[in-house]
Order: C-alpha cells, then sequence, then structure tokens
C-alpha cells in the first residue's frame, strides 16, 4: 500500500498488515477497534477501485469480528453495510477491472445476513441471503475458493431456514451445498475449517452424527492450522455438544474446557459464557437420556465438578450448579456414606 493519498507511513503499514490477515491481528476488542480506526482512515483516503473494495470488505470481517465479541446490532449492521458497498462497488467495476478475488464480499454479504436474521428474528434477512447464494453459485466460476465459500454460506442459510421452517428439502441441499463447498477446496485451505463447521451443523441437525463428527474434527484441524482462534472456539464448542449427543461425555467435557480456554484468549466473554451454559445442558441431557448406573452419575459430575473448580473458580454458576446437582444425586442415592469425593483438590460435600 503506497502513501500517495496523504496516508503516513505507519497507517500504511498497519493497514497492509491488517488486510494481509484481517481475522488473525485482532484477538480482543482493543486491537479490533484499532483494526477498525486504521482502514477507516485509509478507506476515506482511497479512491474507487479494487483496493478500496478490498479495505470495505475487510471492514466488514472485522465489525463482524467485533459483533462476535460485543453481541451488538450496530457493529452487524455496520459489517452489512460494509458488504453491501463493497458488492455495490465491485459490480460497478468495468469488465475488464473485475477481480475474481473479490467476489469474496457475496458470501460474506450472505453470512452477515443470516446472523442478522438469526439475531433479530427478521427473515427476511435470511430470504435475501438465499437469493444471493443461488446468484453467486451461478456467477462466480466454478474452481474459484469464493465459489466454494457462497456454497458454505448458502448452506448454511438453508440450514437456519430449515430449523425455522422444518421443510427436509433446505435440509438436504444444505448438507449438498455443503458437501460440494468442502470438496472444492484443498484440504488445507485455510477457508476449510468454516466450511466443515457449516457441514458438521447441517449434519448434526440430519441426526447423522458420525459423519458432523468427522467434519467437526477436521474443521478444528484446519482452524487450529489457520491460527483462526474465533472459529476454533465456535467449532470446539459445537463439536462437544455433538459429542454428548453421541453419549461421549467425558471428551465432550474435555472438548468444551478447551473451548473455553480459546473463547478466553480472544477476550470473548459471550463465548464463554455460552461454554458454560452448555457444559450443565450437556451434563442433564446426558443423564436424562438413558437409564445411568447411580455410581457412573455421581463419578462423573464430581469429575466435573473437580474441572470446575480448578478452571472456573469457587463463585461461577456453573460450579455452584454441577456443585448443587451432585448434591441432590447424592441425597437421592447412597447417602452421604457413598466414599465419593469431589475429585482431586476439591472439597468434600456435607
Amino acid at each position: 500500500m503506497n502513501t500517495d493519498h496523504g496516508i503516513d507511513p505507519a497507517t500504511a503499514l498497519r493497514a497492509a498488515e491488517i488486510l494481509e490477515s484481517p481475522r488473525r491481528l485482532h484477538r480482543g476488542l482493543e486491537e479490533t477497534d484499532d483494526a477498525i480506526a486504521t482502514l477507516d482512515k485509509v478507506l476515506t483516503a482511497t479512491p474507487p477501485g479494487p483496493l478500496h473494495i478490498t479495505i470495505l470488505s475487510n471492514l466488514g470481517l472485522i465489525r463482524m469480528v467485533r459483533f462476535q465479541l460485543t453481541s451488538s446490532l450496530a457493529d452487524l449492521d455496520a459489517a452489512i453495510f460494509c458488504f453491501r458497498e463493497a458488492q455495490a462497488a465491485h459490480a460497478a467495476q468495468p469488465p475488464q477491472d473485475l477481480h475474481p478475488e473479490l467476489s469474496a464480499t457475496i458470501p460474506n454479504l450472505i453470512g452477515a445476513l443470516h446472523a442478522r436474521a438469526e439475531y433479530t428474528g427478521n427473515w427476511e434477512d435470511l430470504d435475501e441471503a438465499i437469493v444471493l447464494g443461488r446468484d453467486a453459485a451461478v456467477r462466480i466460476p466454478p474452481g474459484l475458493p469464493q465459489r466454494s465459500a457462497a456454497l458454505a454460506s448458502l448452506s448454511s442459510a438453508l440450514r437456519i431456514r430449515y430449523e425455522r421452517s422444518r421443510y427436509e428439502g433446505d435440509l438436504t441441499e444444505a448438507i449438498d451445498l455443503g458437501r460440494q463447498a468442502a470438496a472444492d477446496l484443498p484440504e488445507d485451505h485455510p477457508r476449510q475449517g468454516a466450511v466443515l463447521s457449516n457441514l458438521g451443523s447441517s449434519l448434526m441437525a440430519a441426526g447423522m452424527l458420525e459423519d458432523a463428527l468427522a467434519a467437526y474434527g477436521r474443521a478444528v484441524e484446519r482452524f487450529d492450522a489457520a491460527g483462526n482462534r474465533h472459529g476454533l472456539a465456535r467449532t470446539l464448542n459445537n463439536l462437544a455438544g455433538a459429542l454428548t449427543q453421541s453419549g461421549r461425555i467425558v471428551e465432550a467435557m474435555e472438548v468444551s474446557w478447551r473451548a473455553l480456554g480459546e473463547f478466553r484468549a480472544i477476550g470473548d466473554a459471550s463465548g464463554e459464557a455460552r461454554v458454560k451454559k452448555n457444559v450443565t445442558s450437556s451434563l442433564a441431557l446426558w443423564e436424562e437420556s438413558a437409564a445411568r448406573d447411580a455410581q457412573e452419575v455421581r463419578s462423573l459430575y464430581a469429575r466435573v465438578l473437580a474441572d470446575c473448580l480448578r478452571t472456573l473458580g469457587e463463585d461461577d454458576a456453573t460450579t455452584r450448579t454441577v456443585r448443587d446437582r451432585l448434591a441432590a444425586l447424592r441425597r437421592a442415592g447412597d447417602g452421604p456414606d457413598s466414599g465419593l469425593s469431589d475429585g482431586p483438590g476439591s472439597e468434600r460435600l456435607p
């Protein structure tokens, strides 16, 4: 990036770093805000053209990261505005000046629209996302990573619409499109994580648990390799849910603690809260899903309580919930003489 338009060298260098890896360079709110301020400054000094479109598109991505950190509708609206502006500017480019990589603005807009549909309940956003996805699948040439991203975004939007309407055709199409999107990318492509995570969620909705576990597992590997901690944290949380549904509760708890660590590392308090809520929900689901041996249930709760104490602390709501549940199980079972402790490093319940 040059400084021909009044951008000082330090700002230009920082903007170039952000554009090279927009999701990786800002792990918390302060760094995210710095990235937004830098690109806003550069945007105003950049004339219309491919670079202007690239900056707009990346501003949208970073504002989506900010939305993930704040859960603020204003951040989501700002991201959608950036994506719309980028898409309109791209469409207005003369054919000889079109850059295929700029078509990434379409799947980004699709994803942001269906995120807003889920957040607000305005399902017109979701319908618009699906229309945009179908159009992108036709217009973006096969073989481009941007087409795979568009297919994955369309797949995710169709899954969300299935969850609302229960129309089986949407879910079947979502799975087919998700598989196609994954097959169209090289196995080590950095976007494989998001594509595979979306596919895993569609497979989960269809009750195809083993396939979902495989997709989530591959997504975790790709997010980890790409250094995308937001994607890694969210997918670990989804993987924990799939493991719970499969009855593999011990593995689910281990994955949940890893997800919690990732959310904490990036400063995502809402993600951290979701993990803790899912831990207690997963334990209840596992306990109620079938008749369990009383000793097995109490032993597992004791182990999870010990983990909660080490990871969350004595006064966390999840720790208190698990402690109360273990106490109730003991009262309903063998009583205080059952011989069970609360796990290593914890106090015995009265």
